[in-house]
């Protein structure tokens, strides 16, 4: 059976346009740890995926404070990513809260180092300790050996997923306002995604006096994006142990399983710009809420134990939508970037620093077509 958890590091790799990761862990394993601590597991293993995805879905929705004039528009594609603090690269059994009662329903026992062993997130460095998977055996509560948790393995990476890939497109309107539509059409075999976002900037500086004269522009803003992520398994679907009873069709497991990533926020803020010739380079700063969260839908079976007769016995245990982790950020952040524009085309980079530990900081870069008014006459 291929690997599931590599699926998860196949999406990542999609989306993110990396080189390939991996990590070394059966799928048929994780399930079968029960579902309070696979998810307290995947939570803390994917944590910089989660909150990477929260920290940056904010981002590169300006590179100027200066609205569109009448009729202008902007076509801009862009991509980004968080950059992992060290907190985010590893974590410990007993930090999660792993579960250690004698007496619960499944017990995880690490086979190399202890419960307060650090752990690599998919950030971090080395791999982690192997972890047994026993269940309660209801007859004599003794414990049944299930399966063993490979290692976790960190791809020690400085970055994770920031702002998802997409196409954003804008237009002027009157007194100095600009609105903004954001989408993220991609297909790809098995993998998804859809979303959508939208925006407002209007200058603020054309209604202060004295402040309209200099030659700065200042602008307030608004932006809402969610993002909706999906990749099905497939042929590399969790199947039941056809050894054990209770066990549904292959077909039911393998149409059901799927990962899904769901990301939204909104911010407010205000930026400030200087053109100069075809540099221009701006600041903001913005205040933002965004949440991140990664969900395994469908049917998996779970191979637990069970009383039949005077003897124990393991059956496949069936549950629906197992995982579900979830991230929410809030910040203040500040921003610095630059655009350059050639003619009618223009290439930007930022960089978003957050005051607030639950966020990380990010970079994105834009490649945009501009034209900055079409009415009364042209200007580029």
């Amino acid at each position: 059976m291929k690997n599931l958890f590599i699926k998860i590091l196949c999406l990542t790799a999609i989306v993110f346009y990396a080189k390939g990761v991996s990590a070394q862990m059966d799928a048929a394993s994780f399930i079968r740890a029960g579902e309070s601590d696979a998810k307290k597991l995947i939570g803390a293993y994917l944590q910089p995926v989660t909150k990477g995805l929260a920290s940056g879905v904010n981002d590169a929705w300006y590179s100027t404070a200066k609205p569109l004039g009448l009729f202008g528009f902007d076509i801009r594609v862009g991509v980004g990513a968080s950059i992992v603090n060290n907190d985010s690269k590893n974590y410990t059994l007993n930090g999660i809260g792993i579960n250690s009662d004698p007496n619960s329903k499944f017990l995880l026992t690490p086979i190399n180092g202890d419960r307060n062993t650090n752990q690599p997130t998919i950030a971090g460095d080395g791999k982690g300790s192997k972890l047994a998977v026993s269940a309660l055996n209801p007859i004599d509560n003794s414990r049944i050996y299930i399966d063993t948790i490979s290692s976790f393995s960190g791809t020690n990476s400085p970055v994770s997923l920031g702002a998802i890939p997409f196409i954003q497109v804008s237009l002027g309107l009157v007194k100095g306002t600009e609105i903004m539509f954001r989408m993220m059409p991609i297909q790809s075999g098995d993998f998804t995604s859809s979303g959508f976002g939208f925006g407002i900037k209007h200058s603020i500086s054309q209604w202060i006096w004295g402040v309209d004269k200099l030659p700065i522009d200042i602008s307030g803003i608004y932006t809402f994006n969610n993002n909706n992520l999906e990749y099905a398994f497939g042929s590399s679907f969790l199947d039941a142990d056809r050894n054990s009873p209770n066990a549904l069709a292959t077909n039911e497991y393998k149409n059901s399983q799927k990962l899904e990533i769901t990301t939204s926020g909104h911010q407010f803020g205000a930026i400030i710009s200087k053109k100069l010739s075809f540099f221009t380079p701006y600041a903001g700063i913005t205040i933002n809420r965004a949440t991140s969260q990664i969900a395994m839908k469908g049917i998996y079976p779970i191979l637990s134990v069970r009383q039949n007769g005077v003897l124990p016995e393991k059956f496949n245990d069936n549950i629906t939508d197992p995982i579900s982790i979830s991230n929410t950020v809030n910040s203040t952040r500040a921003t610095l970037g630059f655009r350059m524009k050639f003619l009618l085309f223009t290439f930007g980079a930022e960089y978003n620093h957050a005051f607030s530990a639950n966020q990380f900081n990010t970079f994105n870069a834009i490649f945009a077509l501009n034209i900055q008014q079409l009415s009364p006459i042209p200007k580029l």
